[in-house]
């Protein structure tokens, strides 16, 4: 007993020090990067209160990360992390602005992408961003019981995309752009690609720490 309860508090000490390092991380990480590009998707990012709740979503995505990587979280941390994640997809997506104004809300010739790429050099942002985008989307439904595999998980996702993509169109915020799901699709099966590759990692390296262990015996 005295043991366990020894271990709980290392793993709670452990739990606060990983707080105060996402702290500072995502402070630095908050300045130096998000706010400058949080302004392009969410409107009025000057109030206080946003730049708060989009720091706070910054230092909890890498408190559970951190938690996850020294295998101290819990499978909650897990529907957070993918809540936190449609929060704020779902809010940068479908977001009302007045500025949008489309002759057409829907889009299906592909090549208008590179015509954007050579006339505006905004649009390589917002091209690298919309491959980014979806890219954790894997790893997050992987938290999920009922998608225990691939083909799951992409109809989840490809759901999901359809569902955003003609919101936006309906509530005139944006355009179906067929162009979107494509690169949204690139980005999955990129996040797909790494997600194996960690995996496998971690797998091999677990192996070898079982491997040792038992020469060690």
């Amino acid at each position: 007993m005295l043991e366990k309860g020894m271990m709980n508090t290392k793993k709670n000490i452990y739990k606060v020090l990983l707080f105060l390092l996402s702290l500072l991380v995502a402070f630095i990480v908050y300045f130096r990067v998000f706010y400058n590009i949080l302004p392009i998707y969410f409107g009025n990012m000057e109030s206080l209160n946003k730049n708060i709740l989009a720091y706070g979503i910054v230092v909890f995505t890498l408190y559970i990360l951190l938690k996850m990587v020294f295998q101290l979280h819990n499978k909650w941390d897990g529907y957070l992390l993918l809540l936190m994640y449609l929060f704020v997809l779902i809010i940068g997506l479908l977001r009302p602005d007045s500025s949008v104004s489309l002759a057409s809300y829907f889009n299906v010739n592909v090549m208008l992408i590179l015509e954007d790429l050579r006339s505006n050099e905004a649009s390589w942002s917002v091209l690298f961003i919309n491959l980014v985008l979806f890219t954790p989307m894997y790893f997050l439904l992987s938290f999920i019981p009922s998608l225990d595999n691939f083909l799951k998980r992409f109809i989840a996702f490809f759901t999901l995309i359809l569902v955003i993509e003609s919101l936006q169109s309906i509530l005139k915020v944006g355009m179906f752009d067929v162009t979107d799901l494509l690169l949204y699709i690139i980005g999955f099966f990129a996040g797909f690609g790494v997600f194996c590759c960690i995996k496998n990692v971690l797998r091999t390296k677990s192996s070898k720490t079982r491997a040792n262990f038992k020469n060690l015996v």
